[in-house]
């Protein structure tokens, strides 16, 4: 999967003639939940994280763009423990009016790798889907509020599984 979202981002860099580079800020919280057989859900505290990035926003036509990204997350610590992680994205903008609607609706798959120390049972990676709505501010700003769920499980113990959902938002600054 991982190659998948290189290549994809690689191919739409490298075929692009119509494109832009930008910076990104934002600000996530969201909450972990464990699912054990024969017990009760477990659901952590919400956590939240800013995060900067970059990306890349290739037009493809009037109506789509692709955004890939990569991002820096700084998370809350976590029993003073760093809660730091490492996110490439990919986001589909696709404008219902055209580009000059400013509005657009714009699905995403991700992939995160936690910066923290390893805990034994759980990947130190997950796989996400989101779905966000966006407004082109102007040219150059752009601003993105979106809601994530983890595709993945990251729980390598037998009979315990664990997802995440979160909501976010992004402010993007286009060079």
């Amino acid at each position: 999967m991982k190659k998948l979202l290189l290549s994809i981002a690689l191919v739409s860099f490298c075929f692009s003639a119509n494109a832009q580079f930008g910076a990104s800020v934002g600000y996530g919280s969201g909450k972990t939940t464990a699912e054990i057989d024969g017990f009760d859900d477990i659901t952590g505290d919400a956590s939240g994280a800013f995060s900067i990035g970059l990306f890349y926003d290739a037009e493809l036509s009037d109506n789509f763009d692709l955004l890939p990204s990569i991002a820096f997350g700084i998370g809350e610590k976590v029993e003073d423990e760093s809660n730091n992680i490492l996110a490439i994205g990919l986001g589909l903008q696709y404008y219902p009016t055209g580009k000059d609607g400013n509005f657009f609706i714009q699905p995403g798959i991700g992939l995160g790798f936690s910066l923290a120390e390893e805990v034994e049972g759980l990947s130190s990676s997950i796989f996400s889907g989101s779905i966000g709505l966006g407004i082109d501010l102007s040219d150059n700003f752009t601003l993105i509020a979106s809601y994530a769920t983890s595709l993945s499980d990251p729980s390598d113990l037998e009979g315990i599984s664990v997802s995440s959902n979160s909501f976010g938002a992004a402010l993007l600054y286009k060079f």
